[in-house]
């Protein structure tokens, strides 16, 4: 496979799925065509590039690899057929770590737990958990970080919609298997300290900067005790990543809301760059996913986020704002 591809994702994808051949194994989504089509065909797959729904996901099953970052009993007690599970502590663990200079992304040992999930850079990637909440967004962002060359894709809806659509699953643990991750840090989807810090003063901020946590933390009312400051970046908006998902995180909005959401109420502009950040980067990868969806040409993810500004000082330059009348909360979907 030519490591430089790109793929439409309503073409038919390269790769390969290898599962134990004792798992159990159950359902087809043959059925969906006398199913509800809102339940398997979601407006955001139709849309977004890098968005796929169960109907797509049932014509190529067998093309892509498939990411499972749901919990280990979730996993064991029934998977979409030919699954790798990447558990979501071991993107969070072993992503990055703090330095002197902040949060830096160590693609290496990401690299080693999808290498362990039997995952190579050339992969055509779905990526799913219960629905289409963070840690979905999150796995994406961190493959993409790590330099991922196949196409990396989300599974709206998540299991829970392919379960509903009696789709393929197995029970049970796949056979143990490895291959070979070679990974580079892509500097183009992460925001260090160094870079935010470029762009802040003390009269706002020459980027675009989203906060994806609760107004609450965005304000200073609500925060995390192992930092010393409370409040936002000066100069960010906050847009909660929740409003971006409807169901209670089960799906995305439709492309039609979520611009709403992010040109015209936040109004926002793709042509510029973005970066994304919340209290570690984790709420921070749904909005630079949006923000991805809706066309920005050029969006970060903050490496560190909160856990790493709100322990600065504004003598050194990380300037910061907090208080009930400060910034602008755009509420949409609150």
């Amino acid at each position: 496979m030519d490591p430089n591809h790109r793929l439409d994702r309503r073409t038919v994808l390269l790769g390969t799925g290898a599962v134990a051949g004792g798992l159990s194994i159950a359902g087809c989504l043959g059925a969906n065509g006398e199913a509800d089509p809102d339940l398997y065909a979601t407006p955001a797959a139709d849309e977004f590039e890098a968005v796929v729904d169960s109907m797509w996901l049932e014509e190529h099953l067998s093309d892509v690899e498939l990411l499972d970052i749901r919990d280990t009993t979730a996993f064991t007690e029934g998977h979409i057929a030919g699954a790798h599970r990447l558990p979501e502590t071991a993107m969070l663990e072993n992503h990055y770590e703090e330095t002197a200079d902040g949060y830096e992304a160590t693609p290496d040992a990401i690299a080693d737990v999808v290498a362990d999930a039997g995952i190579t850079p050339a992969d055509d990637v779905v990526v799913y958990g219960a629905g289409s909440n963070l840690w979905e967004t999150y796995a994406i962002y961190t493959l993409r970080a790590i330099g991922h060359d196949g196409t990396v894709s989300l599974l709206d809806g998540g299991f829970s919609v392919w379960t509903a659509a009696d789709g393929e699953t197995e029970t049970g643990t796949p056979e143990p298997t490895t291959a070979s991750y070679d990974p580079e840090l892509e500097m183009d989807v992460v925001a260090t300290r160094d870079r935010v810090a470029a762009t802040v003063d003390e009269d706002g901020a020459d980027v675009q900067l989203v906060d994806n946590r609760s107004p609450a933390e965005y304000r200073g009312e609500h925060g995390n005790d192992d930092v010393s400051r409370r409040g936002h970046i000066t100069g960010a908006v906050n847009i909660e990543f929740t409003q971006n998902l409807i169901d209670d995180g089960d799906r995305l909005r439709s492309p039609a809301d979520l611009e709403t959401l992010w040109l015209d109420d936040a109004g926002l502009d793709p042509a510029e760059e973005a970066i994304s950040y919340c209290s570690t980067g984790v709420r921070g990868s749904v909005g630079w996913f949006i923000m991805e969806q809706l066309g920005w040409e050029t969006v970060r993810n903050y490496e560190g986020s909160w856990q790493d500004w709100g322990t600065l000082s504004e003598a050194d330059g990380y300037y910061y704002t907090s208080g009930p009348d400060t910034g602008t909360v755009v509420d949409t979907f609150a």
